[in-house]
């Protein structure tokens, strides 16, 4: 509800006089004067009427003349000119109603004699002016405050999206052109298996576009998406490459983000398999555990000795893989990339269990 509602400011008003008949109340009972309570709730009345219809006029001044606007020593005096005018108004109708309504409906006292029950609590009604001109300003800079936080997590969220888009688009052009520089290769050697591995691209590629810019997808699809660029790798390698995978039953439906696996499974057939004079296998293992999906791809060979770490180090496909799980999971993830006692490398991430 904005503070410029009627029935707004007339509660907060209501609230205010009963506050004052109160006060009016105590203070009698601690000096032993009689309270009546009659006089005092029609003194509140008439004081929080007058302020209820002052309440908009004030507002709209102090939006005009801001005290944040450039302008503000014109503005602070136009404010101090305007408090004492409106108080000196208020003040007068103030006195003068409860003068004519107490002495019963006619004019008894002069203005001479209301002035100086007039000038004595002006600077009351001054009061009230700048405490709703302070309370403007601060609600204003409280809504300010929240369009800024919220305009800066909208901006966060946007970058964010971003910068996984930007990721993915890193991430699908480096594997595309690995297959498209085998194909060329096979296109003279081999045609048969260049058109097969065309055939297969084409799948891979209208995978792709399936999934448009959709940052999580579930394991399952994951999978299928692996398969089909598993095929690929396949025609190339032939029987020297064997692929196990196995993919818990509860985690199938879990959400993962979009071509996580792709690049830790090409790292893996690149220096896990294309690398080896011999035959090769790659892992991929899915399960869940206290709470969080892990998933590992693991690659080994018989007949290589064990690698060096510095040949293995963080590539574009593993080092973007990381920085897509620290936007989308910031610090509540693991990804760990080490060497396994099957003279290859294991890489394991572990990331929150959701569907």
């Amino acid at each position: 509800m904005k503070f410029t509602k009627p029935f707004f400011i007339g509660g907060i008003w209501l609230i205010l006089g009963l506050i004052y008949s109160s006060q009016s109340f105590f203070y009698s009972l601690s000096v032993g004067r009689e309270f009546i309570w009659q006089r005092s709730l029609f003194h509140s009345f008439v004081f929080c009427v007058e302020w209820g219809l002052l309440t908009v006029p004030v507002l709209r001044l102090a939006e005009i003349f801001r005290l944040d606007s450039t302008t503000f020593v014109r503005n602070l005096f136009i404010h101090f000119a305007a408090g004492l005018i409106i108080a000196f108004l208020q003040q007068s109708v103030y006195v003068i109603v409860t003068d004519f309504v107490e002495s019963g409906f006619v004019f008894q006292r002069t203005a001479a004699q209301l002035f100086p029950s007039i000038i004595g609590f002006v600077e009351y009604g001054v009061l009230m002016y700048w405490s709703i001109v302070f309370v403007h300003h601060a609600t204003r800079y409280y809504r300010n405050y929240q369009d800024e936080q919220k305009y800066a997590i909208e901006l966060r969220s946007q970058l964010v999206e971003s910068q996984l888009q930007s990721l993915k688009m890193q991430l699908q052009p480096h594997f595309l052109f690995n297959t498209l520089n085998a194909i060329s290769v096979l296109v003279k050697k081999e045609p048969a298996l260049a058109q097969k591995m065309i055939v297969r691209l084409s799948d891979l590629l209208r995978l792709t576009l399936e999934r448009g810019n959709e940052n999580t997808i579930a394991l399952e699809q994951e999978i299928h998406f692996l398969d089909t660029y598993l095929a690929i790798e396949k025609v190339r390698f032939g029987e020297r490459m064997k692929v196990r995978t196995a993919i818990a039953e509860e985690t199938r439906m879990a959400l993962v983000p979009t071509f996580i696996l792709q690049p830790l499974v090409e790292n893996a057939v690149r220096h896990g398999i294309a690398k080896r004079p011999g035959s090769g296998w790659i892992e991929i293992n899915g399960a869940a555990k206290d709470g969080r999906l892990v998933l590992e791809v693991i690659d080994g060979g018989l007949r290589r000795a064990r690698i060096q770490r510095s040949e293995r180090s963080m590539g574009v496909g593993l080092e973007n893989t990381r920085k897509r799980l620290q936007q989308m999971y910031g610090s509540d993830y693991i990804f760990e990339f080490k060497e396994n006692n099957k003279n290859g490398i294991t890489v394991t991430m572990k990331i929150p269990l959701s569907f």
